[in-house]
C-alpha cells in the first residue's frame, strides 16, 4: 500500500461490499467507506463501495 500510494498516489478502492474480507482489509489500512452504488462497473447487481484513505 505505501509503494502505491507513493508512487501512484493511490488513496481510493472500490471494494464489493460482499466481499468482507477485502472491507475488513482495506478499513484495517485506514480507508473508510464514501460511497455505495447498488451495481458495478459493468451494470451487475453487486454492491460497490468505493473507500478512500483516511488522512
Amino acid at each position: 500500500m505505501d509503494f502505491a500510494k507513493k508512487a501512484h498516489g493511490a488513496n481510493t478502492v472500490d471494494v464489493n461490499e460482499q466481499n468482507d474480507q477485502a472491507v475488513g482489509f482495506y478499513e484495517k489500512l485506514g480507508f473508510v467507506t464514501i460511497e455505495r452504488s447498488e451495481r458495478d462497473g459493468a451494470g451487475k447487481p453487486f454492491p460497490i463501495l468505493s473507500m478512500a484513505l483516511q488522512m
